[in-house]
């Protein structure tokens, strides 16, 4: 089982912390993951987050060429950024340089995706290598995925991802998924698992026992909700695991997410009921606060309910007005928020 491991602690991780990142941080995590011999360092996004609307953000929100040029030099790992189309201009995309990065990965949730083909095409074309990343995967069929990957390969991309974005898939979920595309495409077939329901280690697993041969961590887990597989978790179970042959260093990678938990995390990841909640019913994490706004003093039972009407509807984004429609659904009263 050959796979490469594409660290998202300054991108992902950046969900928690408004990306808030120090330049001390930033350096530590970047040289202390290139000792550890990991495959690729995820950066930040170039032009933003799609889901998010923060205020005040760090530097690796939108990592800036003159950002990307003051990093760290890495003599192991491979650098990366992730763009977003609806909030990444052409023009943007025209400042990026292979010196600064070799892998570009282009991020749509299932209903985008026809705007994430140009950019796949025009990256591909200034010798980037080019990864298409399914947010939200679950909300569309393996065979559908896997005409989308099929359009992705047309247009460029070396690798496709299925995001696991709201931590609802089990192994059996993942394996029908990688199948689909393995069956379909000769791109390089990725994963990204969060740990909803503690199953994003068994997920990466099954995924590579599939064919997936690029995985996603971050140190500590560290993303919004219950987060990802922690790298640190990864690199020493396999390094442990006589069944696999690594090349990763473990010590710098777990020193590396000591001084993230200790440095960087204002409290640990934690796993508990709007994690649970949401991972079971199949739906954003940021939904949680929008349904306990939606009535105050609302019982457990109650964000229950609507928690399961939402993931029925499948909502396209966050937005009050889904949460309104789910408390229809349960015999409930619209919020006026």
């Amino acid at each position: 089982m050959s796979f490469q491991l594409i660290d998202c602690t300054l991108r992902d991780g950046g969900n928690l912390n408004q990306w808030r990142f120090s330049d001390v941080a930033i350096g530590q995590i970047i040289r202390g993951l290139d000792q550890a011999r990991t495959d690729y360092i995820e950066l930040g996004y170039l032009g933003g987050s799609g889901s998010h609307s923060p205020g005040e953000v760090g530097k690796t929100f939108d990592c800036t060429s003159e950002f990307l040029d003051e990093l760290p030099q890495t003599f192991h790992a491979r650098k990366a950024i992730m763009i977003v189309p609806s909030v990444c201009s052409q023009e943007q995309l025209s400042k990026l340089h292979t010196s600064q990065v070799s892998l570009v990965r282009v991020a749509s949730y299932p209903q985008d995706t026809a705007y994430a083909m140009s950019y796949i095409a025009a990256l591909k074309d200034r010798g980037f290598q080019v990864a298409m990343n399914l947010m939200a995967a679950s909300y569309a069929e393996p065979d559908q995925v896997a005409r989308v990957a099929v359009e992705a390969e047309r247009h460029g991309a070396d690798i496709f991802y299925i995001a696991d974005s709201y931590g609802s898939m089990t192994p059996g979920d993942v394996r029908q998924y990688v199948e689909a595309l393995k069956q379909s495409t000769d791109c390089e077939v990725g994963f990204h698992g969060h740990n909803n329901l503690g199953l994003a280690f068994v997920n990466v697993l099954e995924a590579m026992r599939s064919g997936a041969s690029f995985i996603d961590t971050s140190l500590c887990g560290m993303a919004r909700g219950a987060g990802n597989l922690p790298t640190e978790q990864f690199i020493s179970a396999l390094s442990h695991w006589e069944q696999f042959d690594t090349s990763y260093e473990v010590l710098p990678v777990v020193e590396t997410a000591d001084y993230v938990l200790n440095h960087v995390l204002e409290k640990p990841m934690r796993i508990a009921a709007p994690e649970i909640i949401c991972g079971l019913h199949n739906i954003h994490y940021y939904y949680y606060d929008k349904i306990l706004d939606s009535r105050s003093g609302m019982q457990m039972q109650s964000a229950w309910n609507i928690a399961q009407s939402l993931g029925k509807l499948r909502p396209p984004k966050v937005h009050v007005s889904y949460v309104n429609k789910a408390i229809e659904l349960t015999g409930g009263m619209k919020s006026e928020s």
